[in-house]
């Protein structure tokens, strides 16, 4: 699994430096023109609420996602997968012989996740056993250096992100046709040192970390928007079928990318039915939604939340309150992985 990044010496190559001069400029006016609508984070009148709290049995890898109407499924730093019970935090296999996964996400038809090398493929798993139902090879639209770290499907098309060569990569599920776009895009990259406590998160040796470069992925609920971010942020949207659709060149492409809005850096990013995304920062402690309206709300503050690495919502078929299910990292003072509940208001 990949950890975080150094802020890297670039390597400048013709074809990406091309890329870069077309990509940069657009990206700067997104940026210009989302600042000027970017307003402070305010609190809301009744805060979200810590339901639930235990720790988990082993370390687990920056991953948590669920189904529509289920529980939760994360991977440990093996790769293996596992399906969480959010009761009580019991940790059940699937399927021992599943080859190690670098990422996976849930929907209605079932999981999806990534297979890497040595045999890099895309996989359709039944959530209830873990059986491979489909399997894609995707070896021919990876590099070396490539490292798949999220992934979502949008009707027919599997959206996965390239954060360790950031790139778009793009697959029709119906024929296995696939295309890798937008490699060297700023907006895929991570920049400047990702934040933890208010303070720059540090090597050993004392350099700066970026947290990676595009790690964070989210589909509106007619998938006709993909939100994506590196963990130092901005969050950017493009329309799905500016990657979807064969036709379109890069031109068309780069006009479509907006800068939608500067956020703190983050330890995970999720969205709702109601197309609010929700964003744990882990610069100051808290809990963010960010929805169609563009108004900022802080939802909680908890000092918990300093140490968050993914999160995602869950469904309760027994209550209409929508809850979020937040992944902490180890402390200093406590080495176990903890699943943390909260109530959203």
């Amino acid at each position: 699994m990949t950890g975080s990044l150094k802020i890297p010496v670039m390597k400048v190559c013709f074809s990406r430096l091309l890329a870069s001069a077309l990509i940069l400029p657009a990206t700067l006016l997104g940026v210009s023109t989302a600042a000027h609508a970017d307003r402070p984070w305010r609190d809301v009148p009744t805060p979200a609420q810590v339901v639930k709290e235990f720790p988990l049995s082993q370390p687990l890898a920056p991953v948590l996602t669920a189904l529509p109407a289920g529980a939760p499924f994360t991977l440990d730093k093996t790769g293996k997968l596992y399906r969480l019970d959010p009761v009580d935090g019991r940790l059940t296999t699937l399927m021992d012989e599943l080859p190690p996964l670098s990422a996976v996400t849930a929907t209605a038809q079932g999981l999806w996740a990534v297979a890497p090398a040595p045999k890099p493929e895309l996989l359709n798993l039944a959530p209830d056993t873990g059986v491979i139902l489909n399997h894609i090879s995707i070896t021919k639209v990876l590099t070396t250096g490539s490292h798949i770290a999220a992934m979502r499907i949008a009707h027919d098309t599997a959206i996965l992100a390239d954060d360790g060569v950031p790139a778009f990569i793009i697959i029709d599920l119906k024929t296995g046709k696939m295309q890798r776009l937008l490699e060297g895009s700023p907006t895929l990259s991570g920049h400047g040192p990702l934040m933890r406590r208010g303070q720059p998160v540090t090597t050993a040796s004392g350099q700066a970390e970026t947290g990676g470069n595009i790690r964070f992925l989210a589909l509106d609920h007619n998938r006709q928007w993909l939100f994506y971010q590196a963990p130092t942020g901005p969050l950017y949207r493009i329309g799905t079928n500016l990657l979807t659709d064969p036709s379109l060149g890069p031109a068309e492409r780069i006009e479509g990318m907006a800068n939608w809005r500067r956020t703190p850096s983050l330890g995970g990013l999720t969205i709702d039915s109601h197309d609010v995304l929700y964003m744990a920062d882990i610069e100051h402690g808290d809990l963010l939604a960010f929805g169609p309206d563009r108004i900022p709300l802080r939802l909680l503050h908890d000092d918990r939340l300093y140490d968050a690495q993914a999160l995602t919502v869950l469904k309760d078929k027994t209550s209409p309150q929508r809850h979020l299910a937040v992944l902490l990292g180890p402390t200093a003072a406590d080495s176990h992985y903890h699943l943390l509940e909260i109530a959203l208001p």
